[in-house]
């Protein structure tokens, strides 16, 4: 689930942690996810203030970080564009205990919300599709995803519930995103 070129879930966590900031993996990557899955410009910087004003009461961030926080965003990036194919959430490993990783991925969604907020204020006027997930992703948020037991139906329930945030992050994206990345690239030419 993790991306093959940026650090595992645990060496970013740790990097973010070592930086005191107020955020993890999961939730750093759902905000940059949610600012490009809301029409955020994808060419610029323009993320960088918004995301300092969320992990780090507004300052810059910790040169220790900048540069691997820049990585993630440039990543996600790089996989929406990518006809969203390789777009993943980051999550712990499978080999983490399932609660960790619904944790994980509650904090996911709670960060794409605070991301997709920040940017996006027509969200009243988008397709009823693209609303309906964004209450998915708040009620998911919310959750208390307390597996009684790891088995197999709960491993099952997991991955559907990863796969339809990957595939509602992407729905949001095509609709905010895709045309002004495309729009711009247009005119360049």
């Amino acid at each position: 689930m993790n991306s093959s070129v940026l650090p595992n879930f645990d060496k970013i966590s740790q990097a973010l942690e070592a930086a005191d900031l107020f955020t993890n993996a999961a939730e750093t990557h759902g905000v940059l996810s949610g600012f490009v899955c809301g029409g955020i410009k994808l060419e610029d910087n323009s993320w960088q203030p918004l995301f300092n004003d969320v992990v780090n009461e507004g300052m810059g961030l910790p040169h220790s970080v900048k540069n691997l926080i820049s990585e993630i965003y440039s990543d996600v990036v790089k996989q929406c564009s990518d006809d969203g194919l390789g777009f993943n959430l980051l999550l712990p490993d499978d080999e983490k205990p399932l609660d960790e990783r619904a944790e994980a991925m509650a904090q996911w969604s709670q960060g794409f919300l605070v991301g997709f907020g920040m940017v996006q204020q027509s969200l009243n006027q988008a397709p009823d599709d693209v609303q309906e997930v964004i209450r998915d992703i708040r009620d998911i948020s919310q959750l208390s995803l307390d597996f009684e037991q790891e088995d197999e139906e709960s491993e099952i329930a997991f991955s559907e519930i990863v796969e339809y945030l990957r595939v509602s992050a992407m729905l949001c994206f095509n609709h905010f995103s895709r045309h002004i990345s495309s729009t711009v690239s247009n005119t360049l030419h």
